[in-house]
Order: structure tokens, then sequence, then C-alpha cells
């Protein structure tokens, strides 16, 4: 069979701040040699029209579920088998086989080639389901998929699936329900032996699984000199000798999910430990000292939040010279606790906001309880700016510890920024799907 690989877009517009989607390196290992392929992302390149493949297979994300129905629509018409898989796609099954033939419900590492061989025999099921299951991840990753694609500098590398945490707002935790799933450390560090950059950043949902195994890992990558990031809960704060021991093997960049200033927010979102002994304000300052980038990531939409609240968090990651801080709008996936509460309790400004004709990109999904739905919208994007004014980054720049340490770091913090603001202006109000 001939298959064609998709990752759309949340719309045709193309972005210059994207990753290796390492989904599709793992479906190119498991895919028969017999089989020919090709891959496009929708985020970087425009997918021909005119292909007419056996088989397209279409990761469907929440926000580019819209662009990933009308591309299957596309292909369905010409005859090809769809079929789907991603976080959207394990949420609601039943809702993308609307559009296409066959869904992969969870991880495809053991369900792609199975389906494969279905269609090859005239007998492909409408679901493959994989249920989650924690302990040794055993899985390969082929990137010649990749080859001749601008992707970001910045290579990702995965260790493991699944978070300790429960939030409530999160995706992790349904998807993966509740499970850890590791590779060991040893096929983890011979993959980043063989990358051709010495630039990576761990897409894993939270680097901290134990302090060991985050000791383990340091101690494995540092005799590479590599440079690294990766996303980390504020918790491993209570282990400052760990903060010390990623930045002497070469961790550069930690993304933390701050989510709220206030602890009763973070409570309600099953989130308390961040503000545990004041954890976030003790993982700031204990990173920066050991010269680590930050990249926080707020929320704003709980139930507690006024117009308020926005000058005084990005304030506070100004005043925290943040390398980049991402401020969002609280956004209530298919499948979380978050969603189903938020519908029942008729807070969803449409409950199927993924797919509503004409949304747009930066548009409320939930009503607040303290202000307008515009005022809630205008707010957090006039966050996002003030946060990416020229003032600011030229203000934030001036950390000496970190983004004036070295040369790599302040090029890091240079093109991050500019690439961040332009994103932010290219991206909001964008229609998805279209």
């Amino acid at each position: 069979m001939h298959i064609c690989f998709i990752k759309p877009g949340i719309s045709s517009e193309k972005s210059s701040a994207v990753m290796e989607p390492l989904e599709f390196a793992i479906l190119n290992a498991y895919t028969p040699v017999h089989h020919t392929r090709e891959f496009y992302d929708e985020r970087i390149e425009d997918i021909p029209m005119e292909i007419n493949p056996d088989l397209v297979a279409i990761n469907v994300e929440t926000f580019s579920a819209a662009r990933a129905y009308h591309w299957a629509k596309h292909f369905g018409a010409r005859g090809c088998t769809v079929v789907f898989g991603g976080f959207h796609a394990t949420a609601l099954p039943d809702e993308v086989l609307e559009y296409g033939h066959s869904v992969v419900i969870g991880n495809a590492e053991t369900q792609w080639p199975v389906l494969l061989a279905d269609l090859e025999n005239n007998a492909l099921k409408p679901k493959y389901i994989k249920t989650p299951q924690g302990g040794e991840l055993h899985t390969r990753f082929d990137r010649s998929i990749f080859k001749g694609k601008k992707y970001n500098y910045v290579i990702p590398v995965q260790w493991g699936r699944g978070c300790k945490h429960n939030c409530g707002f999160c995706s992790i935790q349904s998807f993966f329900q509740g499970t850890l799933a590791m590779r060991p450390l040893s096929d983890v560090i011979q993959e980043i032996r063989m990358l051709p950059t010495k630039t990576l950043f761990m897409v894993d949902d939270n680097l901290f699984y134990s302090p060991q195994k985050l000791k383990d890992f340091c101690t494995a990558i540092k005799p590479m000199k590599r440079k690294w990031g990766c996303q980390i809960s504020a918790d491993v704060a209570r282990h400052p000798e760990l903060v010390t021991i990623m930045a002497q093997s070469g961790c550069i960049l930690a993304f933390i999910g701050i989510e709220s200033l206030d602890s009763d927010t973070l409570k309600s979102a099953n989130k308390s430990w961040n503000m545990h002994n004041n954890n976030v304000v003790n993982a700031i300052k204990l990173f920066k000292r050991n010269g680590i980038m930050l990249y926080g990531s707020f929320i704003f939409g709980f139930e507690k939040d006024t117009i308020e609240l926005f000058d005084q968090t990005v304030d506070f990651a100004i005043r925290h010279k943040f390398f980049i801080a991402n401020f969002n709008l609280l956004y209530p996936m298919p499948g979380t606790q978050l969603y189903f509460q938020l519908r029942d309790a008729n807070q969803l400004t449409d409950n199927f906001w993924w797919k509503a004709p004409g949304f747009q990109y930066g548009y409320p999904m939930v009503r607040p309880s303290h202000m307008t739905t515009e005022e809630f919208g205008d707010g957090v994007f006039n966050a996002k700016k003030k946060f990416i004014s020229w003032r600011s980054i030229l203000y934030r720049l001036t950390d000496r510890r970190t983004h004036l340490s070295s040369l790599l770091n302040f090029f890091l913090y240079l093109t991050g920024n500019i690439i961040n603001r332009r994103e932010i202006y290219k991206k909001q109000f964008q229609v998805l799907g279209k």
C-alpha cells in the first residue's frame, strides 16, 4: 500500500516554531517495509490536494480537529481509506469515526501493524484499542520521515509517558489513564548519542518521575555534553541538589506549569502541591540560581479569576524575568474532569467548541464568573501582548545568571522571544479549520 501520514494544523496558516512530531517517527518505525509512505506536516508545508494514497493516517488533536476533518473529507471523497489517532481521537473515537473509517485509541505501537494487516486483508475494524499500561516502554523511532523538512533546530526526545500528578484540566491523565511508562534509560541515551545535534528537548509530560530517576538521567547524559530542556513540575524544588545536578548535566531550560497564583484555584484544579511551602517561588529562585532559564505556563478562566488577575500574573512573570511565558485561556479538553464539570454546569460557550463553525483561536471556551466573555478574551490577549512587548523582552534579557550567561542562552532567548512574539500575533483570531 501507499500510505500518507498527515499532521494537520489548527488552520492553513504556517508556523516557524514547531518541533518534529514524534508520533509519526513511531508510525514510520512500525510500518512494514513493503509499504511506501510519505508525510506532510501542514504546520510547515502545504498538503498536495491531488495525491491519492491507499491509506491516509491523520493525527487529531483538539485544536486541529476541524482541520483534520477537512482533510478526512477531502481524501475520503477521493476513495482513500482514512484512519485517525492522537489525543482527541482517543477521547472522542465515535466523533472522529463520523469522518473516517477507523481509529487507533491510545498508543499505536502494537495496534498500527495490526491495522495495516487487517486493511491488506480487507478486514479493517472501526476501532483498534490499546489499553495504557505502566512499567517499561519499548518503542522505536524512525526520524527519516522528517528528512528535508524545516523543523526547529531543537530536537525532541521522549523517555516516558504520563505524569505522576492528576491536574483536573490536563488531558494527559485521561489519555494514559493514570499510568506511567518509561523506556529503558540505556535506549534513550543511545538515541541521544546518535542525534545530529547538541541541543534537545525532553518532551516527557513531567521529567520528574522520581528523584533517583532524574539523577540517573542527568548522570548518564552529562558526559555527552548536550544542552537540553525539559518539562518538569515545580515540586522538584523540594530537592535542591537535583536542580544543581540538572544544570551540571547540561540543562539550560525548564518548562514549569504554574497555572495560577491563587492557592484556592490550584486546589480546585488538583494542583495544590504547586503552592506547598511556596513551591513555585522556591523553584523559580532555585532554577535561576543554577543558571536554568524558565518557561512558565499560566491559565486564566478559573472560578475565582477576576480582571485584576491579568496584570498581577503578567507582572509576576516579567518581574521574575521568565525566558518565555504562556498565558492561556482555560482549555476544557474533552475527556478531562474539567470538561465534564463545565459542560454539566452549562459554563461552556459551546459544548463542541473545537468544531464550532467560525470558532477563532483566542476566543473563550468558558463563560467566566466575574467578567464578561469579551473581557476574558481581551484580558488574556492583552496579557500576552504586555509580556511580549519589546520593553518586556529587553528587561527580561538582563538576567545575567540565565539569559546572558552564555552565547547559546543569549541566542535562544532572542530567537525564542522574537518567534514567540510573531506566532502570538499570527495565531490570534485564526478560525479553527480554515
